[in-house]
């Protein structure tokens, strides 16, 4: 079985405080997704990562309904389990 990327816990006292506020943030509002916890390995990918999907998914024009209509496209296209 392949290794897993460690998913990062928001109390965990071992990591710095900035994520640690981040996750937590993003548990109060029910989105602490499994991949927002692993790029949590990474402060600076995390950030990235959040500041495109701010713009990417929070930020568009397209309606929710149709958003989702291409998520799940795009995820059946590609053979996505997840």
């Amino acid at each position: 079985m392949a290794e897993r990327i460690p998913l990062v816990d928001c109390d965990d006292e071992r990591v710095d405080e900035e994520t640690r506020a981040t996750l937590r943030g993003m548990r109060e509002i029910g989105a602490d997704f499994n991949v927002i916890r692993a790029l949590a390995n990474h402060p600076g990918i995390l950030d990235g990562f959040l500041s495109f999907s701010a713009a990417a998914y929070w930020g568009s024009s397209v309606p929710p309904p149709l958003r989702e209509l291409a998520y799940l496209t795009a995820s059946d296209e590609n053979h996505c389990h997840y």
